[in-house]
């Protein structure tokens, strides 16, 4: 019988999550941005995300590398969120690029809340966003097994 329960609650507990979502062109007063949601991860109540915003022209570059990152070592983060956007300078946002960055993180936002996730709010993302001006520096914050 205590085989049973174990059983049971490793069915229940127990499921894998992996999603990879992409919006390549999205358009908001002329302005261009693309957007991807990539999880890889056993089903827990702390799944860590990192967010990265990239010039559009590295935002396929870094997207067709996320998931082969997964599958070649264990990633302290579970879920990776890219903004793919020109920005023309990161110290004063124009207005249309605040509202793209702050739709994006109310997508994070809402993603975690109705996936019963620790919620995170829009101060700490908006902290913890990594401006990624080439793929290739994406090994300073995944783990990569050789530079990219």
């Amino acid at each position: 019988m205590l085989f049973l329960a174990l059983f049971v609650c490793s069915f229940c507990f127990g499921q894998n999550v992996k999603i990879e979502i992409i919006d390549y062109y999205k358009k908001d007063e002329g302005k261009e941005f693309s957007m991807y949601q990539f999880a890889n991860a056993s089903y827990s109540s702390s799944r860590a995300s990192i967010l990265f915003i990239t010039p559009k022209r590295q935002f396929l570059n870094l997207i067709n590398k996320i998931s082969g990152l997964y599958t070649k070592k264990k990633q302290e983060y579970t879920d990776v969120w890219i903004l793919g956007i020109d920005i023309d300078d990161k110290r004063e946002l124009s207005e249309i690029e605040k509202k793209i960055i702050n739709n994006f993180l109310e997508k994070v936002i809402k993603y975690r809340s109705d996936n019963d996730l620790p919620p995170y709010d829009l101060n700490r993302l908006n902290e913890e966003i990594i401006f990624l001006d080439n793929y290739r520096n994406v090994c300073k914050y995944l783990i990569c097994s050789k530079p990219l």
